[in-house]
């Protein structure tokens, strides 16, 4: 692979045709504006709060606030964002629109999306905080060649602090843990620990240490630890997202072998190998964590199976203009004009059609298999 770029969870995969570019928004695509944060506001919700842990699939401005110090993981700039508000102004999500926690959130019946860890304020932490980071993995090492990310160690240190505030605006501590019993906690990540290391041999020796069941396994177990902090944080509503086909993106056919420009089936092997132990994960941690209940959505298979609604999509280029061996856009660089025919916005990650539709699926099941063993929306009633 080329450079120390951004490679990040993809969600879904799915291919292609020429496009018409653009400068500016599309007209395809309808301007909204953003909902406002406002969490005093009274409104009734499939759950107490939401909180979201995760990669660039989730992260919604975490890794903006300090600078250059988070290096290249960043996607504060145009021409991300541009279909997010009627300004089209970029907040650091890693799309051209909503991600999936923005929908969920939405689906939930909130009348705002969660706001990131770095900037949210007061009483707006009882509706839940985002702490996802882009380029963060499972591991603690994993995208340190991006600059400074945010494992998902880190992660649960900063809902810790996330905790003391909440007991400090509720009082007791009962009145806090009753809180976050009630909350949605999602957790997408681990396709860094892929491209971002165990397939960047430059730069990480996992590839040499471990096969790739073999380091599936130690991500598996490494993940286990970490949900069992969460669970003792007070979660027991928890959805796990596994790893889409990330061997189908345009950066992983344009910078991996492959036959014939298809997909590259070393990599989604080996993301297979993970996802099949996540599924297996879920079984353990339902018989051993009481009272808790967690589900997983298969991604990989949602992926595969998402409808276009022209009947055509291009699948196997980038939406936004995307320099030769990068991963993000280039800055302030040319977009295409038809975005609900493209999947992928830049070489990684889904535009917010592709996200959509899978967040759709994450919270109501359409066909057997996308969740295990309930979808989100059965998850919450429990």
């Amino acid at each position: 692979m080329k450079g120390q770029s951004l490679v990040v969870l993809c969600l879904l995969t799915t291919a292609c045709f020429a496009s018409s570019w653009v400068d500016g928004a599309s007209p395809r695509i309808k301007s909204r504006t953003r909902p406002k944060s406002n969490a005093t506001t009274q409104t009734k919700t499939k759950v107490g709060c939401y909180f979201v842990l995760g990669d660039s699939q989730a992260d919604n401005g975490n890794n903006n606030v300090m600078e250059m110090a988070y290096g290249n993981a960043r996607a504060d700039y145009k021409p991300y964002g541009c279909d997010f508000n009627r300004e089209g102004t970029p907040t650091g999500r890693f799309t051209n629109g909503r991600n999936a926690p923005d929908f969920i959130a939405t689906y939930l019946g909130f009348r705002h999306y969660i706001s990131p860890f770095t900037t949210i304020k007061g009483r707006e932490i009882l509706d839940g905080v985002n702490y996802a980071s882009g380029g963060a993995g499972i591991l603690p090492e994993t995208g340190r060649t991006l600059g400074q990310v945010l494992s998902i160690h880190k992660q649960l240190e900063n809902h810790n602090i996330t905790i003391s505030q909440i007991r400090g605006l509720l009082g007791t501590r009962s009145a806090t843990t009753t809180h976050l019993n009630s909350c949605l906690y999602t957790v997408q990540i681990g396709s860094n620990d892929y491209l971002n290391n165990y397939f960047m041999p430059q730069f990480y020796k996992t590839s040499a240490q471990f096969t790739p069941q073999q380091f599936a396994t130690v991500l598996n177990n490494r993940l286990y630890t970490e949900l069992k902090v969460l669970y003792e944080q007070g979660a027991r509503k928890v959805a796990l997202f596994g790893v889409g086909s990330i061997g189908c993106t345009p950066y992983a056919r344009a910078n991996f072998e492959n036959k014939g420009g298809g997909c590259v089936d070393k990599i989604n092997n080996a993301i297979q190998l993970f996802n099949d132990g996540l599924k297996a994960l879920v079984l353990q941690l339902n018989t051993k964590m009481a009272g808790a209940k967690f589900t997983y959505i298969d991604v990989f298979k949602i992926s595969s199976t998402i409808p276009s609604t022209s009947g055509r999509m291009v699948l196997n280029a980038p939406c936004c203009e995307v320099d030769a061996g990068q991963v993000q856009c280039t800055r302030l660089g040319r977009i295409c004009g038809n975005r609900m025919e493209y999947m992928f916005w830049d070489a990684v990650h889904p535009t917010e059609v592709g996200i959509s539709a899978l967040a759709s699926r994450a919270f109501k099941a359409k066909e057997a298999g996308d969740a295990y063993p309930y979808d989100i929306n059965q998850l919450v009633f429990y």
